[in-house]
């Protein structure tokens, strides 16, 4: 069955609706800006209509998993969370890391036809890549390519395949010289042992992202760090410490301590309760031994009634 077949069976949508439907969805987007987490400028979220979304939660749970996405990418998979991509790198005194520019808005629609014609395993036609084209990827204005929204339950995933050349040839330099490599989203990470490698595979990055014809992607040289056993080794939010270890690190500790005491006094708010719900569970899973102290500081019933 053809899959706008399929869609119009399961979803109870004639054919010419969901063509319609498709043919309209870059245009059908929620749009609004929230500050970036540095506090300078803006990011744009554009959110699909629910009409929309539907279709793209149907594309995910029916297209995505014949997805080929490469193993050294580490976010929004299932198994694999920021602690996972950041152990690989634990036991390697030096890293690198480099950020992706304008991540999501760099992945355009033309970056999923050629993935599609290179991956024969997703068996589209062309008119069926044309709509999920259309579906998946938000047109900013009538002037611009589309390009992956910030926003789409679909995006995220979609990112991961449009990155699996790029992450391919990364990762052969990379496995053929020694060093480690991960990406989580737009944070590309490296570990090694010698110190000069580092510059190896900032030189390597920087020559593939130039010839690369697609995606078309860049490096942001601001947040280039050439990190080191003697300095404070942080990656996507978590610590490397020297013994081999991830680490929430001290600052988030003593937030949740506090927190946690506030919340023995009677003095946290609803909101600020629900953020210490996440916190522990987070924390539970990144660094269980702190979740031990906790409890047997504060009690297990006491962590249990947060």
């Amino acid at each position: 069955m053809t899959l706008l077949g399929q869609m119009s069976k399961d979803l109870l949508v004639p054919k010419g609706g969901l063509v319609y439907l498709m043919r309209s969805a870059p245009h059908r987007y929620k749009v609004f800006p929230i500050p970036k987490h540095s506090g300078k400028g803006q990011r744009i979220i554009a959110q699909p209509a629910r009409e929309v979304k539907r279709l793209q939660y149907w594309v995910i749970k029916n297209l995505f998993p014949r997805l080929e996405i490469h193993p050294a990418a580490t976010a929004y998979i299932h198994g694999r969370n920021i602690r996972y991509n950041t152990e690989i790198h634990s036991q390697l005194p030096y890293i690198l890391k480099l950020d992706l520019k304008d991540y999501f808005p760099s992945l355009k629609g033309d970056d999923f036809k050629r993935y599609a014609s290179n991956h024969s395993g997703l068996s589209l036609s062309d008119e069926e890549v044309d709509h999920l084209v259309r579906l998946l990827f938000w047109q900013r204005d009538k002037d611009s390519q589309l390009q992956l929204s910030i926003g789409a339950p679909s995006s995220p995933g979609l990112s991961n395949a449009l990155m699996y050349s790029f992450d391919s040839e990364i990762f052969s330099f990379c496995n053929a010289n020694g060093i480690n490599y991960t990406r989580y989203a737009d944070d590309m990470a490296f570990s090694m042992r010698e110190k000069e490698k580092r510059g190896d595979a900032l030189r390597k990055v920087t020559e593939i992202l130039e010839v690369m014809e697609s995606p078309k992607l860049h490096i942001n040289d601001g947040k280039t760090v050439f990190g080191s056993k003697a300095h404070r080794r942080m990656l996507t939010g978590l610590i490397l410490t020297n013994d081999g270890r991830v680490s929430l690190g001290r600052e988030k500790k003593r937030r949740i301590r506090s927190q946690i005491y506030h919340f023995i006094k009677g003095d946290l708010s609803d909101t600020k309760r629900q953020y210490l719900q996440g916190m522990l569970s987070f924390s539970k899973d990144v660094e269980p031994e702190f979740i031990r102290r906790m409890e047997k500081k504060y009690g297990i019933e006491t962590l249990n009634s947060i």
